[in-house]
């Protein structure tokens, strides 16, 4: 496989031309999808969401056995267990029929670690990778999937929803710790910090720096509700989609 879509080596810098480009195609596909899913009826909203959930799916399988095919595949690192690569695993079971209490919790870590995770990307692979599309479908799809949700369907987060986020965050991580201890693995850098610098440095050392991180998540769970508070007088309370009533809360 010489082809570079199949190349694992070409580097990605931040900021630059493809990442600048892929942030723009990025912003036309969210607004174009707004603007489709304004013109739809809400039956063919949720297959318009359905699709895009699969597609994410697919993109995390076929991603892996492309990587397994190249031999590059580490269990240690590769499987999905980061929040963005479970969810879009996950999407067609998390989004196939809207759900408030679900949605409120994705709402909350889509908006915070993968909308954040595309202005700073850890992407080692750059265009015309394979890991460089899988990257951002994932990333990019993933908050264009939750922002379509909330419009489409009207499924409004609640400030309490802030604190049931964070208590299956925790869970989750706690989840984890076995996972890491049993693959001899670092997922969520539960164990220990980057090997390369990054801003966990200035945090202290384990387990203090994951402390300053649980404080630093409900900073960002908070920046994300902003939106919803400036943007609540434009929205009707939320509705499911086959009864038209109000959400099981």
């Amino acid at each position: 496989m010489d082809h570079p879509f199949f190349s694992f080596d070409i580097p990605f810098a931040s900021f630059s031309p493809s990442h600048w480009w892929t942030l723009g195609v990025f912003v036309l596909i969210l607004a174009l999808t707004i603007r489709v899913g304004q013109k739809l009826s809400p039956a063919q909203n949720l297959w318009l969401g359905r699709a895009i959930a699969i597609f994410l799916s697919i993109t995390v399988v076929v991603f892996s056995w492309i990587h397994s095919a190249n031999g590059l595949f580490n269990y240690k690192v590769d499987l999905p267990l980061s929040i963005c690569n479970l969810f879009a695993l996950l999407a067609p079971l998390l989004f196939w029929q809207p759900n408030f209490r679900r949605f409120e919790v994705i709402y909350f870590l889509v908006l915070c670690g993968t909308f954040q995770a595309m202005l700073t990307p850890d992407l080692y692979a750059g265009f015309p990778s394979y890991g460089f599309f899988k990257y951002w479908i994932v990333h990019g799809g993933l908050v264009v999937l939750v922002i379509h949700h909330l419009l489409a369907f009207q499924l409004i987060p609640q400030a309490n929803g802030m604190v049931r986020t964070f208590i299956w965050l925790n869970l989750y991580l706690l989840a984890l710790v076995p996972v890491n201890l049993i693959l001899d693995a670092n997922y969520f850098y539960m164990m220990e910090k980057p090997i390369n610098p990054s801003i966990l440095d200035y945090f202290g050392d384990w387990p203090f720096y994951i402390l300053v991180c649980e404080v630093l998540a409900m900073g960002f769970f908070a920046i994300a509700y902003v939106p919803i508070v400036l943007g609540k007088k434009y929205f009707a309370e939320a509705v499911t989609i086959t009864t038209g009533e109000p959400t099981d809360r």
